[in-house]
């Protein structure tokens, strides 16, 4: 063979080596790859390839992707002798139902994703012999039913979503021999919460999981989270035998049937006993009936015995009478009359009869607790013995009476049961009867039934003579039936029956179900008469903030606090909701269609499409998006603006435009949206509520002022700064009411005008009846809003801001507000800053174009208002001066950073310095501020930190914004010092709060930022006393310049709270277990002053009408604190939550290493203070406490800094190396923020699959690790060819 040919063969043959090396080493052949995948590493992955079935998978595959294609069908054997297989994906196929065995032949499967797919039933079984897996994904289905056994037998299972699909019902007995489940998500189902489900409110409890499930049913439970409830919220009901097996008398061959009729919620299972044993019902001699009756067919003398039956549920169990099974043999002696079971009440005549029939005479006798009975006293024995009558029977005759007959034929015996009550009893009593009603088809119809009666009776329903079933169908709590989703079919007659012992009572009512008729019509114009009323007061509020007629100028005050164009995005589908459905009732009830002699019920008139239709025009669901947390690059690293997606498991939670979490119930005077107050004469424990005002004059307002001894006027400063941090609630978008009534020209209760009535005899007022007070905004589906959401839900109010202590007074709490404030000219990552005056530094930014104007009087200055994070910045220049120190800290932070590490990019240095600016607040309000308002050290009340808990919701408690944190009003001086260097006023001299107020000016042409720090830190606080609690300028000069009337503060928390509907202050006496109350002197340990307490019951009449922020700030302070132990306790709940339930808390390890950490704990307020002021160079180390030998002035160079080198990159080569957290630049940082809109699989719903990307890369990894060693192996082979090549060569050349 010529050498040409010879190397051409050994090359051909090299290739083929060499290929078949590498496929070997990727595991895979080639001939066992499905038609279409692609198979690497043992992974196939046949993705978006429009498959219609499984295909045949190589035996050795551990990871399947079949996601993306058409598969209709799973077939049983689809996965046989996958033996290795630990991934299966399926989700985004057309997968309708799952078969029992399906994944059978899989022993090692663990993760199984069936998400997004089109399934509605999944057979028992589905999921047997799959010991080993741990996450089941079966989420954005069409589920609607979990059957019985579903997930059993699964012990490893952890985590199971069903989130998105149309279930009703979790029944527990589809989750037996079940593993940890510890995430369970069923969000976005129609749940039914009743007493079937607390069995997983139970678990949750006891194994500590996560869940995510919101309740949708019954109406008292729609919005609640089972994750927050326990067994106390469901009102269930242990078994309860109503109807219990008799004693019986039967001969051999005949059929015995003992009752057991049982009543409880959720449905009791029942089970009998024989002579204490367990009867084993074979389904043929022994069977039981439905409604839980034995029956024993064919008997024979081994059926004789005691035979009692036993109700168990998950709320406990109860058992019945014993009752006999007599069987006879033979006709000798036999009852011919047996005594019955009876329950009376005290005081009846009882009277048993018992006959007998022998050959023989019989002799009958009476026993009773083991005695014989003789006639005597109350004891009547007569007709030879067959009577035994007990007269005015007591409760001590409560017993088994037993008949025993003997004769010389044989010997037999009977018992029967009397009980005596004692209790009045009372047979039933309709309270509400259903009526006639005619309802749209697919909408939820609930016909009214309630009934009173001493026993409870039990309400039954039946609709045309026959017993309501079905799943459709559910009898409430308190006896009503809902009817969901209602047909034709539905249409009938339903009667409502009330039972117990002593009687029954019945009503009826007609329910037709309505053809599809032409309300679009009414919608529509309902609609645009809304949207135009609403419209057209936004506008009139707009006009009459910016272009005020008549010589007052524009309200800084509404100005600060009108809601911006995000804020009234978030406020106004609530009130165009509302508005639009009282313009269809009043549209409804002037034509002939509706029945105005009833109760106006929407649900009748409108369908669940038209409902829908509503929430669209008016972007009432808007409010209710969910945030997108898969980019984990930065989600890992840092917090979002508006505070979304800090709990990975409630995106929401916390973040801003949510509602305010409720502790207690809400009080309003119509049960869900009126506030009290607001109905005219109303009583409360039989006496009206004061006006605010009245509260205010009366028992709050102080000339009088004392000054602290150990604080400083910083103390209040800093708590005003935090507030501001935590919660605003948003107010209405209009300051006019839908009819056009001026809220600040009327007093009537117009919503959204809920004014301040103003008592004869006020000390100031005389003028007007009222001072204005808006409402604050609703959450969009609460209150009025919530009608046609199955059922009212109180109303809610928004915060405005995020919950999380994160700086937002500084940086904003959404991505318009954080975009505007950023200094975007260079990419250094710094805030925008204001003018720099000469010997100062900078400024904050000056307002222009936003929603606030401080140019109140033009001959007082020009200067307007200053732009922060919190638009309320400009209330005050002590606040000013505060939010200019912290912008200021940023931008240096920022400039250290970019000087330690010029590499990085300005995203990630604003992220940086942004994280170590919230972490110093953290530090500096939990360590050293909250310490001096609770009294004691934070880890005593709050408990020492553990770290981040995912369960715990951080949003902001209603009461805590409303009452609990305004304590701090108490601690404000009438006046703001101003010390120069010296410690000596300045010229222009201390600054009356009227003053103060919206005068962003006096910080630029009065000083700057340092003498009012130095005020702060060098002066006392105002210390609160019984009769001293907020000073005058507060409840007689607030805002008086942009007023018709000044404002009043205390009024203003006391009607906010009523607006609110936070419970009275007994309710949180009860909630923080202080001692019980019942007159004015029980408050005597709390309130000890005496005038305070004959003040109060002047005033409110009862203990119980007190309202939560009065009976608060009047306590007296506890030992070293600067509040009561109420305002103690709410405040320890909230700042607990805010700290354990915050992802990016400073201390949690994966916010800083351990070195950064240590920095951040060095960091004082001092330190802030010296760092960014003008010239702030004598301080004191706590700034919180007046200085004194312990806590001296002195210079700046001896207060502790933070290293900032700590957080210098240290790496070889790192100018020349991007950034490794985001490599783009500064046009490219929207790929990197939080916002970014890439389509990305939610990394809560796929956390353990990586995508297609990742899994393509770890792959190629691996694969290129033994391509390389393989190629060595062929460099070696090549070698030696050329070796045996060079051979062949000289071997020709010989020859």
């Amino acid at each position: 063979m010529s050498l040409p040919w010879t190397l051409l063969l050994w090359g051909f043959l090299l290739v083929l080596c060499y290929r078949s090396a590498v496929l070997e080493a990727r595991g895979i052949n080639t001939r066992e790859c499905p038609h279409k995948c692609m198979c690497l590493a043992n992974t196939v992955r046949c993705m978006s390839q429009r498959l219609t079935r499984v295909p045949r998978i190589p035996d050795n595959a551990t990871v399947l992707d079949l996601r993306v294609n058409n598969i209709i069908e799973l077939r049983p054997g689809d996965f046989d002798g996958l033996k290795e297989l630990h991934t299966l994906l399926l989700n985004d196929n057309q997968i309708k139902q799952i078969r029992a065995n399906t994944f059978n032949g899989l022993p090692n499967l663990k993760i199984l994703y069936l998400y997004k797919n089109r399934i509605e039933h999944i057979e028992p079984g589905a999921f047997s012999h799959l010991p080993k897996l741990e996450h089941l994904y079966l989420h954005y289905n069409r589920l609607t039913e979990i059957r019985k056994g579903t997930f059993n037998n699964l012990p490893a299972l952890e985590r199971l979503f069903l989130h998105n699909n149309k279930l009703h019902r979790v029944p527990s007995d589809a989750f037996r021999n079940v593993g940890p489940m510890t995430r369970l998500r069923l969000d976005s189902n129609a749940l039914v919460c009743d007493c079937d489900i607390m069995w997983l409110v139970e678990r949750l409890q006891d194994q500590h999981s996560e869940m995510a499930a919101v309740c949708q049913l019954p109406t008292e439970m729609k919005g609640r989270s089972l994750a927050g409830m326990t067994t106390k919220d469901f009102h269930c009901s242990k078994p309860r035998i109503m109807e219990g097996p008799a004693d019986v008398e039967t001969k051999v061959g005949e059929t015995i049937v003992f009752s057991c009729r049982v009543v409880g919620d959720p449905k009791p299972e029942i089970k009998w006993m024989r002579d204490s044993d367990e009867l084993i019902v074979d389904g043929n001699r022994y069977v039981v009936r439905e409604d839980g009756a034995l029956v024993i067919s064919d008997v024979t003398e081994s059926d004789e015995g005691e035979y009692e039956c036993i109700a168990n549920s998950e709320m406990g169990s109860t058992k019945s009478r014993r009752a006999r099974a007599i069987i006879t043999v033979s006709p000798s002696l036999r009852f011919t009359e047996v005594p019955q079971s009876q329950k009376v009440l005290v005081g009846s005549e009882v009277v048993f009869v018992c006959r007998a029939d022998a050959q023989s005479l019989p002799n009958i006798q009476w026993w009773r607790n083991g005695l014989q009975l003789a006639s005597g006293g109350r004891i009547l024995i007569e007709d030879s013995g067959s009577t035994l009558t007990i007269l005015a029977a007591k409760e001590s005759d409560s017993a088994r009476y037993v008949c025993q007959a003997t004769s010389l034929d044989g010997f037999a015996e009977v018992t029967a049961d009397l009980t005596v009550i004692v209790a009045e009893s009372n047979p039933p009593r309709l309270l509400y009867e259903p009526q006639d009603m005619e309802v749209e088809p697919g909408v939820t119809v609930e016909v009214p039934c309630r009934a009173e009666g001493n026993p409870k009776p039990l309400i039954q329903w039946k609709k045309d003579g026959s017993a309501v079933e079905g799943t459709r169908f559910k009898i409430s709590r308190g006896g009503s039936l809902y009817l969901y989703n209602v047909s034709s079919q539905d249409t009938g007659r339903y009667e409502c029956s009330a039972v117990n012992e002593f009687g029954r009572a019945t009503a009826q009512a007609l329910v037709k179900i309505r053809q599809p008729g032409a309300t679009d019509t009414i919608i529509s114009r309902a609609f645009q008469e809304a949207t135009e009323s609403i419209d057209r007061a936004i506008n009139k509020t707009l006009e009459s903030l910016f272009n005020p007629k008549g010589p007052r100028t524009a309200d800084p005050f509404r100005l600060a606090r009108f809601p911006d164009a995000i804020g009234r995005a978030a406020a106004r589908p609530a009130e165009l909701f509302e508005r639009t459905m009282v313009n269809i009732r009043r549209l409804v009830n002037a034509g002939a269609s509706a029945n105005t002699t009833r109760e106006f019920r929407y649900e009748e008139i409108l369908t669940a499409d038209q409902v829908a239709e509503i929430e669209r025009l008016s972007g009432c669901t808007a409010h209710r998006h969910r945030s997108d947390c898969s980019n984990m690059c930065f989600h890992n690293r840092y917090r979002t603006i508006d505070g979304s997606c800090n709990n990975l498991q409630h995106p929401t939670w916390g973040s801003s435009y949510t509602g305010f979490r409720r502790i207690l119930q809400p009080i309003y005077e119509n049960g869900f949206s009126m506030p009290v107050g607001w109905e005219k004469g109303r009583l409360y424990y039989g006496y009206p509520k004061p006006a605010a005002r009245l509260v205010s004059t009366t028992l709050i307002s102080t000339h009088d002022i004392t000054s602290d001894s150990t604080i400083t006027h910083m103390v209040m400063q800093w708590g005003q700064f935090l507030d501001h941090d935590l919660d605003h609630a948003l107010p209405s978008v209009t300051s006019e009411s839908w009819d056009g009534i001026d809220c600040k020209k009327s007093c009537d209760n117009a919503a959204p005008c809920f004014p301040m009535e103003v008592p004869p005899g006020d000390p100031r007022i005389n003028n007007r009846r009222c001072i204005d007070f808006i409402r604050t905004s609703a959450v969009c589906g609460s209150g009025e809003t919530s009608l046609l959401w199955g059922g009212l839900t109180p109303r809610e109010q928004l915060n405005q801001l995020t919950s999380y202590l994160d700086a937002s007074q500084v940086y904003g709490y959404n991505d318009a507000v954080a975009q505007d404030l950023r200094d975007l000219t260079t990419d250094r990552g710094l805030l925008r800053e204001g003018p720099s005056l000469p010997g100062r530094k900078a400024l904050l930014p000056y307002a222009n174009g936003q929603f606030v104007d401080c140019r109140r009087d033009p001959q007082e200055s020009s200067v307007n208002c200053f732009v922060a994070g919190d638009i309320r910045a400009n209330e005050q220049v002590g606040l000013l001066a505060m939010h200019t120190i912290w912008l200021r800290e940023h931008n240096r932070i920022a400039r250290a950073l970019y000087d330690l590490n010029s590499h990085w990019n300005g995203e990630k240095i604003y992220q940086e310095a942004r994280k170590i600016v919230g972490a110093e607040m953290q530090h500096i309000t939990y360590s050293h501020w909250l310490p001096l308002i609770l009294g004691t050290d934070t880890d005593e009340l709050l408990q020492p930190y553990q770290g981040y808990d995912p369960t715990i919701d951080a949003s902001i408690a209603n009461v805590f914004a409303t009452a609990a944190l305004r304590f701090g009003h108490s601690l404000i001086q009438p006046r703001l010092e101003r010390l120069d260097e010296s410690f000596q006023s300045i010229p222009e001299g201390p600054l009356h709060l009227r003053d103060a107020f919206f005068s962003p000016w006096r910080l630029v042409d009065e000083g700057g930022v340092d003498p009012l720090i130095r005020g702060m830190f060098a002066t006392a606080a105002k210390l609160k006393l019984p009769e001293q609690n907020l000073n005058v300028e507060l409840t007689e000069q607030l805002f008086r310049t942009a007023h018709a009337v000044a404002l009043d503060l205390a009024a203003m928390n006391v009607q906010r709270s009523r607006d609110h509907a936070i419970p009275g202050y007994l309710s949180w006496r009860q909630y923080c277990n202080m001692s019980h109350v019942e007159t004015f002197e029980d408050l005597a340990n709390e309130i000890s002053d005496r005038k305070v307490r004959q003040k109060l019951r002047e005033l409110y009449g009862h203990p119980g009408n007190i309202d939560v922020w009065v009976g608060g700030i009047l306590e007296d302070q506890l030992p070293n604190a600067k509040v009561g132990p109420l305002f103690r306790c709410l405040l320890v709940e909230q700042f607990k939550r805010m700290r354990d339930g915050d992802r990016f808390w400073y201390e949690n390890p994966s916010s800083f290493p351990p070195e950064q950490l240590a920095q951040i704990k060095q960091v004082t307020l001092a330190r802030i203070l010296c760092d960014n002021g003008d010239n702030v160079s004598r301080i004191q180390p706590d700034v919180f406490l007046l200085p004194n030998d312990n806590n001296p002035l002195g210079a700046c160079n001896g207060i502790p800094t933070v290293d900032l080198r700590i957080w210098s990159d240290c790496c070889e080569n790192c100018e020349n190396r991007g950034n490794t957290v985001s490599r783009f630049k500064r046009h490219s940082a929207a790929k990197y923020s939080a916002t970014n809109n890439l389509q990305q699989n939610d990394i809560l719903d796929e956390s353990n699959d990586c995508n297609d990307l990742k899994c393509f890369k770890q792959l190629l990894i691996e694969s290129d690790m033994k391509t390389k060693k393989l190629t060595e192996q062929v460099g070696e082979i090549s070698r030696r060819l050329e070796e045996l090549m060079l051979r062949l060569e000289e071997v020709q050349k010989s020859k």
